[in-house]
């Protein structure tokens, strides 16, 4: 606090009428606090006060105001940006297959990025670029978070037009002169039970006002392109995953012949139930690895022309000749693959041909509902009849093994397919099944075959999950929306993820143990919201020097001795706490990892959002607004559970110079380095040395791709939508909806940041991100619910802060707001957010019909949801043409026939029948020689 000499305690009594003799008679002492209002007390604690006082307001620093602060901000981290930006400037054009890798590179090329406009001119021109080409070239994901950044520019516009006449308000009808415009220009300059604060109740109407008014309207527009998106010829759009299965059901005929009932007969193209590989997953990894290898010896033959060589151990290994040795390791493993596959396929064959036999047989397949006892698939009571096997089927393949012929050797390969996967059969088990031995037997057998189901994973058999994909998208999205099992976890339909990103180590999670790790997902992320409050207030104290001084006073010297110092730790204090922030996702997604998600975990997941945007709020809001020492605001709430609301309402108006510190930190420094992409252009530089180094840049393919984890240049990343919107974005939301009424100086910065950090990553998006795991814009819908909760926050803590200032009319008048924007909430949630989730069964109609007449086909649809290590039974490297003349022929007519295919695809019927005819017969039974085979 700032206390007043006795003359100017005099003087300033006298000016207010009170006159010199009242104070001296009553030995009343004014101070000035660090909010700047002033205050008379009696002597005792006047003096008190004087010798024992604490800072409590962490961003004031001493010597600093908050002026001061924001301006010193500005000149450093505004210069970094601006020298970061000019240079990107610059570079943008003469560098385009770093700054425009979409026009570069033909893997990543997208009509858009063929203009690349001018070095300034651009600045305006990606504004001119239409929602829907960024949608269709760039992907839903972009263009929705391209709207959230124009959403912050609208309604920080709304509060900068507020300020017009807060500014007057709170600077003219103060009483208090601090010589500092930050602090002048916001609500914590009028006195308490001034009439000024039903301007700012009113500047509030109209700031929420219109940010409800945008929600809105952004929701009319995103239904509309996400029902565009939905009715796309996506796999992920004609497919649905459903887990928890129940026993019965896990085969792809009971999957099959359950929606068959529920839909058209030819309404589902495929159900795919998951499979437990766990050898056959091992087998194609190592295959991959000696792929790579393989490929890259190739190369050092072809390229240099000198024969590769490999040790056979790490250590102390023989030299041998790289070329015939991973040729014949890879043959080998091929055929294992193939031998594996072959048993898998035929253990499902043989379940799919039982399953019909029973159907026609009578038996209730397919139904979902009831537990049925020995039914086709087979899964009874007996614990020694193979899974998937009834026991007729049993006594009728030993009946076929004891023949001859080609049937017999079926049956009979059939059955020792199930012996080799390690099944329940055994010739005790089969004379126990017709002896009926006695009840210990019984017991024993189903306790062995329990514990060997929890030890053994039995290579083949059906996981508790599967993907069904349909025909027509009336009837996806109808088994999506529907309930298929009379118990609330059984069947459960969901959303299926991009083929190639499913996590199949999650598929078929047992319900329990999703719970359960769910559960400990939301403890770890408890604990650590807990436990980062000691370093997030250890952080925020830094700019308050004097409270650095009392807990380390080797500082006092520094301090005393070079003015610049507090100065410096004012500035590095937001610093320092935006490398904390960078360092949460990885923890968080870590955290994720526990709730078993079947599409991969990745830095845009929804779960992660959810817990960055809490961790932003909680944390590096509210904790840093509190106090500069947490386990004394925690103790005063403790003692005085009231204090709390009090608490965030002093602290608050005060509190956005600091913000407005890290906002600036965060964003503008992150801006110009994601421009001038320092961190891909170091990657590409250690890259090339690390591939010189080790030899690994011989061919096109080997100099663009990623090697040992460093990312190339031409491989670019995705953009994390979830990282980014949790943490940065969220934040500034959260600083606009709170300081745009009560300190509107901050609008003028959220306005300038979201301006930039819209167009840079328009030019982004166009220019450089591909699209990876478009979500379709769900994650615009996650991150406009937590917006919404932000806002009642806002208004929630508007409303405190005027009450305690004693606002008796702006107080009350901010309720009905509050109220009104939770019954907006409540409404919205009521419907809108499921009417995105999904397209309109009218819409679905619409397009299967167009779909219908245009001719089209279904094979991009089938087996899209067989596990990868089910596809290729054979796998060779690209290059191995160059050293197989064999194969390089086989590859040479798969590519004249899928020209053919592709030519009668675009030609009338006449003609096409005519380029049909010729050796297609003799190029499709070449590619069964070596190449790739889908088992369907």
């Amino acid at each position: 606090m700032d206390l007043l000499d006795d003359d100017a305690m005099l003087m300033a009594t006298a000016e207010q009428g009170g006159g010199v003799g009242n104070l001296l008679r009553d030995s009343v002492h004014r101070y000035h606090d660090p909010h700047g209002y002033y205050h008379d007390v009696d002597e005792e604690t006047y003096y008190h006060s004087r010798y024992l006082q604490a800072p409590t307001n962490f961003t004031e620093t001493e010597g600093l105001t908050d002026t001061e602060i924001i301006r010193t901000t500005c000149k450093l981290y505004g210069s970094v940006f601006l020298a970061l930006f000019v240079v990107f400037l610059i570079v943008r054009q003469a560098f385009p297959s770093v700054y425009n890798l979409k026009k570069s590179y033909e893997h990543l090329y997208i009509p858009l990025a063929s203009q690349p406009y001018g070095m300034i001119s651009w600045m305006w021109s990606v504004f001119v670029v239409q929602y829907d080409d960024i949608a269709e070239q760039c992907g839903m994901d972009a263009v929705t978070t391209i709207r959230m950044f124009e959403f912050g520019v609208k309604i920080s516009f709304v509060a900068v037009l507020n300020s017009a006449y807060l500014f007057p308000i709170y600077k003219y009808m103060g009483t208090v002169v601090t010589n500092d415009n930050a602090k002048e220009l916001s609500l914590s300059n009028l006195p308490s039970f001034h009439n000024g604060t039903i301007a700012t109740a009113i500047a509030a109407y109209i700031f929420f006002g219109c940010a409800m008014h945008f929600v809105d309207k952004d929701f009319e527009w995103l239904t509309e392109h996400r029902h565009k998106f939905l009715a796309k010829k996506r796999v992920q759009n004609y497919s649905i995953f459903l887990s928890n299965l129940p026993e019965k059901m896990r085969s792809d005929t009971a999957i099959k012949e359950y929606f068959k009932k529920c839909f058209a007969h030819d309404a589902v193209i495929d159900g795919d139930v998951a499979l437990n590989t766990p050898k056959l997953t091992s087998l194609y990894s190592k295959r991959e690895a000696l792929v790579a290898k393989f490929e890259h010896a190739i190369n050092v033959l072809t390229v240099k022309g000198e024969e590769p060589m490999h040790s056979t151990k790490l250590c102390g290994g023989e030299k041998v000749e790289s070329i015939p040795v991973y040729k014949a390791e890879l043959e080998e493993m091929n055929k294992e693959i193939s031998e594996t596959i072959d048993r898998i396929v035929a253990d499902k064959e043989s379940r799919k041909a039982m399953d019909e036999e029973d159907y026609e047989a009578g038996y209730d397949i397919g139904e979902g509902a009831e537990d049925v006892e020995n039914t086709s698939t087979g899964f009874g009571t007996n614990p020694d009849q193979p899974v998937g096997v009834s026991a007729k089927s049993i006594e009728a393949a030993d009946g076929d093994a004891e023949g001859e012929g080609e049937g017999g050797d079926i049956e009979d390969g059939a059955k020792e397919s199930a012996l080799e996967n390690g099944e329940n059969v055994s010739n005790s088990g089969m004379k126990h099944s017709s002896s009926q031995g006695s009840g210990l037997d019984e017991v024993l057998g189903e306790s062995l075959a329990v514990i060997k189901s929890l030890v053994v994973t039995q290579e083949g058999s059906p996981r508790s999950a599967a993907f069904v994909t349909f025909a027509d998208l009336v009837s996806a999205n109808m088994a999506l929306q529907s309930i298929h099992n009379h118990e609330p976890w059984d069947m459960v339909s969901q959303n299926a993820p991009r083929p190639d990103l499913v996590n199949w180590s999650n598929v078929g999670v047992s319900n329990q143990a999703l719970q359960i790790g769910e559960l400990i997902s939301l403890a770890l992320t408890t604990t650590l919201c807990i436990l980062w409050t000691i370093p997030v207030s250890f952080v925020a104290s830094f700019s308050n020097v004097e409270g650095l001084v009392q807990i380390f006073p080797a500082l006092q010297e520094p301090i005393e001795k070079y003015p610049w110092f507090s100065n410096f730790m004012a500035q590095i204090a937001p610093l320092i706490l935006v490398v904390f922030i960078s360092i949460l996702p990885y923890i968080l997604l870590f955290f994720v990892t526990f709730e078993k998600p079947i599409e991969r975990a990745s830095m845009q997941h929804p779960s992660l959002l959810s817990k960055l945007s809490a961790f932003t709020i909680i944390q590096t809001f509210f904790i840093s607004t509190i106090s500069g020492s947490l386990f004394q605001s925690i103790q005063d709430i403790i003692d005085n559970p009231t204090s709390a609301v009090e608490l965030v309402a002093t602290a608050l108006p005060a509190q956005s110079a600091y913000f407005i510190q890290l906002i600036i930190v965060q964003n503008l420094l992150a801006l110009g380095i994601e421009l001038l992409r320092i961190s891909p252009i170091a990657q590409e530089w250690l890259g090339t040395l690390v591939k010189k180094i080790f030899g690994y840049n011989l061919t096109e393919k080997e100099r663009n791709t990623s090697f040992l984890g460093i990312r190339d240049i031409a491989d670019p990343l995705e953009y994390y939508f979830g990282r980014e919107l949790g943490s940065k974005t969220i934040l500034l939301m959260m600083v606009l909806y709170v300081y745009g009424c009560m300190s509107p100086v901050t609008a003028y910065f959220t306005l300038a940041i979201f301006l930039l950090i819209a167009m840079g990553f328009r030019n982004q998006f166009i220019y450089i991100y591909p699209i990876a795991n478009d979500s379709g814009g769900k994650l615009w819908l996650n991150f406009t619910k937590m917006s919404v909760t932000c806002m009642i926050l806002a208004e929630i803590i508007l409303c405190a802060v005027l009450f305690l200032k004693g606002g008796v009319v702006a107080g009350p008048l901010m309720v009905p707001l509050i109220v009104i924007t939770i019954l907006f909430d409540i409404y919205f949630k009521k419907r809108h957010y499921m009417t995105t989730n999904f397209l309109p069964l009218g819409d679905c109609a619409a397009t299967d019909e167009k779909n219908k007449e245009e001719g089209m086909t279904y094979e991009w649809l089938v087996d899209a949801y067989l596990q990868p290590q089910m596809k290729d039974r054979l796998r060779y490297p690209d290059n191995y043409g160059r050293i197989d003349e064999e194969y390089a022929a086989q590859q040479k007519a798969a590519r004249e026939l899928e020209e053919k295919k592709q030519m009668e695809a675009t030609m009338p019927k006449e003609d096409a029948a005519a380029v049909a005819e010729g050796p297609a017969e003799d190029i499709a039974a070449s590619e069964g020689q070596k190449g790739g085979c889908i088992i369907s």
